[in-house]
């Protein structure tokens, strides 16, 4: 085996390991990173690993954008968002420039990030993945033994559906894990009444039956935007959802 991703597997042998994920874009899945690691991190300590080498959004969410990590005897250095919570990723090392690499070479990167990162304390390793099946999700899988927690977003709508099927296909059929179906953008309460902007769940409860598999609803919340930046800061209803799945353990 490669001395780097050796490396990189030590560096998650005993930690749970969440990897947040989904075939389609544009569905809130690394404000979902955010939110999850920042729930986990209310009790145990977390890092939120962000490897989508090109947008390097968490980065952003957490208003880090531009600083860089700092390099000790244990590795690069999370940025730590709170006592509890750090973060690590591509855009500590590269700021704000963009970043274009071929395949191979984003192999070595991401297997990097993990190998040099300072885990030690972190109980809990919330990965944040780019859309789509690439490389990303190979590269999780070879260094986490396949002993990790997927966790694959969507929205209700039918187009997202049908694509993160395959997806879910791939984990459930070839890898032999059963993910947890996160809905973002679900419903909103208005009053006492629920509304489904994007229509019902139908679609979702036949995949859901289909694979074997379990979903969770989360709703609108259009105050997220104001906490771009910031997501350390929001307390508002997603947050709460994702805390009680957290605190549910369904997708330990």
């Amino acid at each position: 085996m490669e001395p780097l991703r050796q490396l990189a597997k030590e560096k998650l042998r005993g930690k749970r390991v969440f990897v947040v994920m989904s075939a389609k874009g544009g569905v809130g899945k690394s404000i979902i990173s955010s939110l999850l690691a920042l729930s986990l991190s209310e009790s145990e300590k977390t890092t939120v690993i962000d490897v989508d080498v090109h947008t390097m959004a968490i980065a952003k969410l957490f208003g880090l954008e531009g600083r860089l990590h700092e390099v000790s005897k244990l590795g690069v250095e999370p940025f730590m968002i709170n006592n509890s919570l750090g973060l690590v990723s591509l855009s500590g090392v590269v700021k704000d420039n963009y970043v274009i690499l071929p395949g191979i070479s984003q192999d070595k990167v991401i297997e990097s990030i993990i190998a040099f990162g300072n885990l030690k304390e972190a109980k809990n390793v919330v990965f944040d993945l780019p859309p789509g099946l690439g490389d990303e999700l190979l590269v999780i899988e070879r260094v986490a033994d396949r002993d990790y927690a997927p966790i694959v977003v969507t929205t209700p709508s039918k187009v997202s559906v049908k694509v993160v099927e395959y997806l879910i296909k791939y984990l459930v059929n070839e890898r032999k894990v059963k993910p947890m179906l996160l809905v973002n953008m679900s419903y909103f309460n208005c009053g006492d009444k629920v509304v489904r902007p994007f229509g019902d769940v139908k679609i979702i409860k036949e995949l859901s039956e289909k694979y074997g598999i379990k979903f969770f609803e989360l709703p609108i919340d259009t105050e997220i935007e104001a906490f771009i930046g910031n997501i350390q800061n929001y307390n508002g209803v997603v947050r709460q959802r994702i805390r009680e799945l957290v605190l549910s353990r369904a997708i330990f």
